[in-house]
């Protein structure tokens, strides 16, 4: 044991945390000239890989002289030793031969992830591109496909390997080392409550009309909607998921559908409440496909292996998926999300890989009637191009409907060119009066965002 404190040492592991101050990159923006500096990027992780033990130190011991032999491993590739190198064996000379003792090794946790660019960072005519990150130690299990973080680290260069390294020559691949990671959007479990929040929240317990506020503050910048925006905050906070004795399980969440006539704000609310929701994803119907929205087999470029990848609702899972154009999606795409709107679960059987995946999400769909605007000749059931069995697995149905109004233009008219001109919109409930800034309720605030935290947790038992 000596020789293995002289070798090995003691360790520790030294992480740098990026100051807030620092400039955040966009994967497109990260240059060569940030090789071996640390730098933070800002992205949304799209695939996460199992953790796997990465060699630290590899521990031999010989079968001559029974001396333990530590080699330290500095690389992505070790030699293994095959001759002891103890001084009992050289003063001897009988070279014994060393075996692996796997127990004696140090390992380290390892894990890769892969992020990619936001949707505001994507410039136009472009694709997301995606970077590389590796986790080491206390830095896995940390991130999640779905999840919005910056991420500090060092980025390094990597040479490719086997074919592909003669194929390509001196070119490099690169990826970031971790060192600290930071969630942009928090689970609703893990919000902090300070004591300051906590004493807001006391007040607006006391407050009679808390559900009329809280209902005008999601989207206020849209005009009326009362009804609909009042079920858009019973979505976000959900209901009570009830497990039965013998194994039967009634879901919670609700799933809810905005059919209307076109311009009529419900592409915006959608976006709205995937902004709002801490795991919201948003997706059209014409862009998605079935196995977009549950599940698709890759091969893991690490270990060569066929893996599943969650599509949307699977990345939304205890969150809110939102799907606009609802009504463009193919039948058989749209087949796919049955299961997980009454069962919440997604069941997979393909390239030897039989699994069910959580897919606990709320859906909130948009549609268009079947000729493009609402018919009121004909009725609602010939209107809604949707079948049955589908239909029957929505809570709420909203039939928003485009009705021409002098009044209710007139008024529309003074929201949409008050928003324009101040930025702070009038309320939902009375249309003639200005509200002042500092009332102005917006649930993007960290205040709102723990009182939905509060009252889904007292959903939840």
């Amino acid at each position: 044991m000596d020789q293995a404190d002289e070798d090995v040492g003691v360790r520790s592991n030294l992480y740098f945390r990026s100051l807030s101050a620092d400039n955040v990159l966009a994967v497109r923006e990260v240059r060569g000239a940030h090789l071996g500096k640390l730098i933070t990027v800002r992205g949304i992780v799209t695939r996460v890989s199992d953790v796997k033990p990465l060699l630290q130190v590899n521990a031999y011991t010989c079968d001559v002289c029974g001396a333990e032999i530590f080699q330290d491993v500095d690389a992505r590739k070790i030699t293994p030793l095959t001759d002891c190198i103890s001084e009992e064996c050289e003063a001897n000379g009988s070279r014994g031969q060393l075996h692996m003792q796997t127990r004696a090794s140090k390992f380290t946790p390892f894990q890769e992830c892969k992020i990619q660019e936001a949707a505001d960072q994507v410039p136009v005519g472009h694709i997301p591109r995606s970077m590389s990150i590796h986790l080491y130690g206390d830095q896995t299990r940390k991130v999640s496909p779905g999840d919005v973080v910056h991420i500090a680290g060092i980025f390094l260069p990597i040479p490719y390997e086997g074919f592909k390294a003669m194929r390509l020559g001196l070119l490099t691949d690169s990826y970031l080392e971790a060192h600290h990671i930071h969630q942009l959007k928090k689970q609703y479990e893990a919000m902090e409550l300070t004591p300051k929040i906590v004493e807001q929240l006391a007040e607006l317990k006391a407050d009679p009309a808390l559900y009329a506020k809280l209902a005008s503050s999601i989207a206020p910048e849209i005009f009326g909607h009362e009804d609909v925006k009042k079920a858009l905050l019973l979505l976000l906070v959900g209901g009570v998921t009830k497990s039965v004795g013998d194994g039967m399980k009634i879901r919670g969440d609700l799933n809810v559908c905005l059919m209307g006539d076109p311009g009529v704000a419900k592409s915006q609310l959608l976006k709205y409440i995937s902004k709002v929701a801490p795991r919201g994803v948003y997706t059209t119907g014409r862009g998605s496909s079935g196995v977009g929205l549950t599940a698709a087999v890759m091969r893991d470029p690490t270990t060569d292996e066929f893996v599943l990848e969650g599509g949307a609702l699977v990345l939304a899972d205890n969150g809110i998926a939102c799907i606009d154009e609802f009504d463009k999606m193919d039948e058989s795409d749209r087949t796919a999300i049955h299961e997980v709107m009454e069962q919440q679960t997604i069941s997979i059987s393909k390239a030897g890989i039989t699994t069910t995946l959580n897919a606990r999400t709320s859906i909130l769909a948009a549609a268009n009637p079947l000729y493009g605007r609402y018919n009121p000749k004909i009725s609602p059931v010939d209107n809604i191009n949707l079948p049955a069995a589908l239909l029957s697995r929505f809570d709420l149905l909203f039939l928003i409907l485009d009705t021409p109004s002098r009044d209710d233009d007139e008024r529309l008219a003074q929201h949409v060119t008050y928003v324009h001109v101040s930025h702070v919109p009038f309320t939902s409930v009375c249309y003639h009066c200005l509200i002042e800034r500092e009332l102005t309720l917006r649930l993007i605030s960290p205040l709102h965002r723990c009182i939905l935290s509060t009252l889904r947790s007292s959903t939840r038992p």
